[in-house]
């Protein structure tokens, strides 16, 4: 976590480990106050404060409502940070049940730390958690700095967050590829990791399950992966011996998951094509209780996921993408070590108007790759990939309204669909 004071140009960088191991001495000791030292670095430039270490006093004394700590006899400790080159920084404790607004006594301790002849810092830091029987309420940073505490803003570095979520996706595929010798079961432990992380960071409006994809006719798609599909207004989902069927009308995504993305783009795009060949139905809907006319059929997009991407040459993977026609084409993909990329084009959905499969169809046919657009980093990879299927999906909005009465004529039945 980063904290800053923009004006001062002065910013606390605390490493969520250590904000963990805070977390947990606050609980640990609640309903009593506790608290302790960081050691860290400062930067040559002065103007960021690195908490590298917690460090706990000789001494404790914790209440309901005061904290006090000794610090007799940790002169080799310190030594030895200095050795590390990391030093005194601030002071930390907890409120529990209260406020992260320092109180007098807070910002007395404070002033005495700064005019202390023995601590080399005049401006240290006071880090305040608050906290009731059950979670951390709040946490706050202040710098001391000629007799006047400041207040530092809390802020997210994007980009820290995004490597460290990637590094651990990665961490767990590469397991998996690894320490798992059955290719059944390194299979389904891949796929498994890739739905486990769409459910944690999708909207909840989205269901991702492994599935086949059915339609009204009887139609039957081959067995999909990772099927992206509608929450909120599919009226059913058959679960028949071990085997999940989704309607055609529910879903908005399908996925091939492969350990390594070579020589896996045609079956992928024969295995997308099963999904998007259905036949799908669309009829009015009702909307904040108004009635609107039948949706046009929306895109299924389609994509691989693989762990990485043993192509020594990018030129190798475009080659392939525009070898695909038609309803085999891909969208997006995720090498998750290496890349991602999208795929434009030169026409889109945004003015198609049909309700029906064959309409769609032939929009698919028509379209031809206009370009393929891979990400320039790799630590980004995964989150680029994501945001960019988060975008696709809002563009989409809602899957069309189901004739459920079309489903139901297979068994020479009907029901009402007004009210």
């Amino acid at each position: 976590m980063k904290y800053v004071i923009a004006q001062r140009n002065l910013s606390l960088k605390i490493n969520q480990n250590i904000l963990n191991e805070m977390y947990s001495k606050a609980f640990a000791a609640f309903p009593n106050e506790t608290g302790g030292m960081f050691a860290g670095r400062i930067s040559e430039d002065s103007h960021e404060a690195i908490v590298e270490r917690l460090v706990m006093p000789s001494k404790t004394e914790g209440t309901h409502v005061s904290f006090m700590r000794e610090t007799d006899g940790m002169e080799q400790t310190w030594k030895k940070f200095a050795e590390e080159r990391l030093f005194y920084l601030g002071e930390w404790h907890t409120h529990p049940k209260g406020t992260t607004q320092y109180s007098y006594t807070d910002y007395q301790a404070m002033v005495g730390i700064a005019n202390d002849k023995n601590v080399a810092l005049a401006t240290p830091v006071l880090f305040i958690i608050s906290l009731n029987d059950c979670c951390i309420t709040d946490s706050r940073a202040y710098l001391y700095e000629n007799g006047v505490l400041l207040k530092f803003e809390s802020m997210i570095n994007l980009k820290e967050m995004f490597a460290e979520l990637q590094t651990e996706m990665n961490a767990a595929l590469d397991l998996n590829r690894k320490a798992i010798l059955h290719q059944g079961s390194k299979g389904d432990a891949t796929e498994n990791k890739w739905i486990e992380f769409f459910r944690t960071y999708l909207p909840k409006r989205y269901n991702i399950d492994k599935a086949m994809v059915i339609d009204h006719k009887g139609n039957v798609s081959q067995q999909i992966d990772i099927v992206v599909y509608d929450a909120l207004y599919t009226p059913f989902i058959f679960n028949h011996d071990g085997f999940m069927y989704i309607p055609a009308e529910s879903v908005y995504a399908v996925f091939e998951v492969k350990q390594d993305i070579k020589n896996n783009i045609e079956y992928a795009g024969k295995k997308i094509e099963s999904v998007r060949k259905l036949q799908r139905t669309s009829i009015p809907m009702i909307c904040t209780g108004s009635t609107h006319k039948a949706r046009p059929l929306s895109p299924i997009l389609g994509g691989i996921l693989s762990s990485t991407s043993s192509y020594e040459q990018i030129r190798t993977i475009e080659d392939s993408l525009k070898k695909l026609t038609g309803m085999q084409s891909l969208d997006l993909c995720c090498c998750a070590d290496k890349y991602s990329f999208y795929i434009e084009y030169d026409k889109s959905f945004s003015e198609f108007k049909e309700t029906e499969t064959q309409a769609i169809c032939s929009l698919y046919n028509s379209r031809k790759v206009k370009n393929i657009n891979f990400n320039k980093y790799p630590e980004n990879s995964i989150f680029t990939f994501f945001l960019q299927l988060v975008q696709y999906l809002k563009l989409i909005g809602t899957v069309p309204a189901i004739d459920i009465n079309a489903y139901l004529d297979t068994v020479g039945e009907k029901i009402d669909m007004d009210l």
